[in-house]
């Protein structure tokens, strides 16, 4: 398993590649709490390609966009 990470308070963007059925390779693009780990959404690719693009977007979004517009888009409650 390998994983990659962008961090910014109070998320970070994880992508995790996995084995799936059939000898398939999985990747996860992950959001998490940066303060516990806690998972907020995981969206599952069977290609690695789209999985890199969306991830790409998720951190673009992380870096560029204000919290609240990204807790909009990616429907982040403000309770986390």
């Amino acid at each position: 398993m390998s994983e990659s990470a962008l961090i910014r308070a109070p998320f970070r963007v994880l992508i995790r590649r996995r084995g799936g059925y059939d000898n398939q390779d999985l990747v996860d693009v992950q959001l998490q709490k940066v303060a516990d780990g806690a998972l907020i959404w995981a969206q599952t690719f069977s290609d690695a390609l789209q999985a890199d693009t969306f991830a790409d977007t998720v951190r673009d979004d992380l870096s560029a966009l204000e919290d609240g517009a990204f807790r909009r888009k990616y429907a982040v409650p403000a309770s986390l």
